[in-house]
C-alpha cells in the first residue's frame, strides 16, 4: 500500500512539474515577444530624424539594456533546459542502477576464486601444522597418483 501512494505521490509531482514548467515556457514566450517588440520601437525612435538629439541617447540606452534583458531571459530559459535534462538523466540513471541491482540479485552466484601459488603453499603449511598437531603422521595423508604438491 505504501509503494503504490508513492508512486501516485511522484506522479502527482512529475505532472506537477510539467504543468509549471508548461507555463513558465508559454510566459517566456510572451516575454521575449514583447521586450522583441519594445527593443524594435526603441531602435525606430533612435533612428527617427525626428527624434531629439538629448531622447536619441535615452532611447539607444533603452534598446541596450532592452537586448541585455532579453539575453538574460533566454540564458534562464537554457539554464532550466539543462536542469530539466539533468533530471531526466538522473531519473535514467536511477532506473539503470535498480535494474542491475535485480540482475545482481537475480543471479546470485558464487564467485570462483583462484588462489596465487604462494597463497596454496603457506595454505599447504598450515594444513600439514594442523595435522601434525592433530597427531595424524604425514604418510598416512591420502594422497592421489599423478598429483604433485
Amino acid at each position: 500500500m505504501r509503494v503504490t501512494m508513492d508512486e501516485d505521490e511522484s506522479r502527482e509531482e512529475s505532472e506537477v512539474k510539467n504543468s509549471i514548467n508548461a507555463w513558465r515556457q508559454s510566459e517566456r514566450k510572451v516575454m521575449i515577444e514583447t521586450v522583441q517588440d519594445l527593443i524594435q520601437t526603441s531602435h525606430k525612435y533612435a533612428k527617427s530624424q525626428y527624434t531629439p538629439n538629448a531622447q536619441r541617447v535615452r532611447w539607444t540606452k533603452l534598446a541596450g539594456q532592452l537586448i541585455w534583458y532579453k539575453d538574460q531571459i533566454l540564458k534562464n530559459f537554457s539554464l532550466e533546459a539543462l536542469t530539466v535534462q539533468l533530471e531526466a538523466l538522473q531519473k535514467r540513471m536511477e532506473e539503470s542502477e535498480e535494474g542491475r541491482q535485480r540482475q545482481s540479485v537475480s543471479r546470485n552466484y558464487q564467485t570462483v576464486v583462484f588462489r596465487k601459488p604462494e597463497e596454496r603453499k603457506t595454505e599447504d603449511a598450515e594444513e600439514g601444522a594442523k595435522a601434525a598437531e592433530a597427531g595424524e603422521p604425514e604418510e598416512a595423508k591420502e594422497t592421489i597418483p599423478g598429483e604433485t604438491g
